[in-house]
């Protein structure tokens, strides 16, 4: 299959300058100025960002099947970023094993794309755009410049296929179980009643063709999105204008918090789903197996201690606490990763990625534990030597 030589081959063309999920501008600037230079693309600015950043779209593709994709409009999700980046490497790349597939892309399709569509968002590495607006719920209204530009583009576009790349929380399960949601997918509602016209339809198929691929990699992570109807997003705006609107989301994948199993998926889902539209091969597609993802639940903490020690000295009170990665983005560029409680009490019905019996643990230093304390150290021990060590964990996260 398609998708499953792309897989195989993807080192050959991943993006190595780009190794981090909030990565410099520069490198941006400089990658979008060699893109735009290729004879095989074409490049053009839309407008500007509230801060007057270039908004720019990339262009590929001669043909007659319209596709539209963009990607951060959240401006601290940037896993389908990193992987726009690697498919603009691929379609750049002379290789003759490709050659076929790019130049059935070249002639059937043109595929347009803003890769980095709040930038001031990405620049901050902050969800918002720079005037504290959510364009994800800026669809209807378009009070910013982003939304506004966004819109006009896809109403210009006319795209058969629109693809709406995000990041979604990474501790989303697969359903109410302890499997972590790392892709999940959903073909939007067009409207409040959820009608299955022809646009949703088609990406309702698209969504099916890439859960049927993740399935042998991912079989018990893969989730869908709830389908409510959201008049204010532009997954739904998109679907209601009958632009086949498919939402793909990285969630979560273990300690790899720069996502780079799963910018390797975005790439050959992606490249496989412009080929298969190409081809038309999409048309065959059932939607069954997207129809019975489990949905994306809230069931998972980074850490899970069960019957841990909350004070230090006698009498001892325990309960479950539940502890989860805080991500804290700084002025250099870094993002900075620390602790926090997220709750405490009877936590029975979540799940850690790692799970700790603290039943005869107790705390070394701290006098007590707080619900939504932040912590960079704690340690927990047994007999008085040291059973659980929170910067043991802080260590898989760096390295």
């Amino acid at each position: 299959m398609m998708f499953n030589s792309l897989f195989e081959q993807y080192e050959s063309f991943q993006e190595k300058r780009i190794s981090n999920r909030r990565f410099p501008e520069k490198i941006w600037d400089d990658l979008f100025q060699e893109w735009s230079q290729s004879p095989l693309f074409s490049s053009r600015k839309l407008g500007e960002t509230f801060e007057g950043k270039d908004i720019q779209e990339i262009r590929f593709g001669q043909g007659p099947i319209h596709i539209a994709a963009w990607s951060q409009m959240h401006g601290d999700e940037a896993t389908a970023t990193m992987a726009l980046a690697d498919i603009f490497l691929f379609l750049s790349y002379n290789l003759n094993k490709w050659f076929e597939f790019k130049a059935e892309l070249h002639q059937k399709v043109s595929i347009f794309f803003i890769p980095r569509l709040n930038a001031d968002g990405a620049n901050r590495w902050t969800r918002e755009t720079a005037l504290g607006i959510d364009m994800n719920r800026d669809a209807r209204t378009q009070n910013s410049p982003e939304a506004k530009i966004l819109a006009r583009w896809l109403d210009e576009i006319k795209p058969i296929f629109s693809f709406n790349l995000h990041d979604q929380n990474r501790l989303y399960s697969a359903g109410k179980t302890p499997h972590q949601t790392h892709i999940a997918l959903l073909a939007t509602a067009g409207d409040e009643h959820g009608t299955w016209t022809a646009s949703r339809l088609r990406a309702a198929k698209i969504a099916n063709r890439m859960a049927r691929h993740l399935q042998a990699y991912l079989p018990n992570n893969i989730a869908k999105w709830s389908d409510e109807y959201e008049a204010r997003a532009f997954g739904d705006f998109a679907q209601g204008k009958g632009y086949g609107l498919v939402l793909l989301e990285s969630g979560g994948a273990g300690w790899d918090l720069e996502k780079q199993s799963l910018r390797k998926y975005n790439a050959c889902l992606l490249l496989d789903a412009f080929y298969s539209i190409a081809t038309e091969s999409w048309r065959k597609e059932e939607t069954h197996l997207y129809q019975g993802l489990p949905t994306n639940e809230r069931q998972i903490f980074d850490i899970l201690i069960k019957k841990a020690p909350l004070n230090q000295h006698e009498p001892i009170y325990r309960a479950d606490i539940g502890l989860n990665i805080q991500e804290t983005a700084k002025e250099d560029g870094s993002i900075e990763y620390a602790w926090i409680i997220e709750d405490v009490g009877d936590l029975s019905p979540w799940y850690g990625l790692t799970e700790i019996d603290g039943e005869a643990l107790h705390l070394q230093t701290e006098k007590m534990l707080k619900k939504e304390g932040v912590y960079h150290h704690l340690v927990l021990t047994k007999n008085n030597e040291v059973a659980f060590d929170l910067s043991n964990y802080t260590q898989k996260i760096q390295s």
